[in-house]
């Protein structure tokens, strides 16, 4: 079942939801550096389940976090950017709110059928 935000509980989220996207954008870095390190040297674990978590740790860190924003009832777009969408009511219509890591406050929607670049102000 869908969560869906009025304008003022989505806002009461965004220190949170920085919190979790700065970790998560971390964690998602380290991930994919690691596995380009993989990619280009193998990393002999020998078996072991302790080297096998720690080659693995940003990875299931990244996954850690992105369930706890999924929890929240927030839509995770972009990992990386840290962009996220709020389900909403506007007008009698079904609307994302639409958010990005690092903007003061939520200033924008688009449509359910379009995405960041369907964006529009509030």
């Amino acid at each position: 079942m869908e969560r869906v935000f009025t304008h003022d509980e989505a806002t009461a989220l965004l220190p949170r939801l920085t919190e979790l996207l700065t970790a998560l954008r971390s964690a998602h870095r380290a991930a994919a550096q690691r596995g380009g390190e993989s990619a280009s040297h193998a990393v002999s674990t020998n078996g072991s389940a302790a080297a096998a978590v720690k080659a693995s740790g940003p990875f299931l860190e990244a996954q850690r976090l992105s369930a706890e924003v999924d929890g929240l009832g927030v839509i995770l777009r972009d990992p990386e950017s840290g962009l996220i969408d709020f389900a909403s009511v506007r007008e009698g219509e079904q609307i994302y709110l639409c958010w990005r890591l690092g903007e003061e406050r939520i200033g924008f929607w688009h449509p359910r059928d379009t995405g960041f670049m369907g964006r529009r102000p509030l």
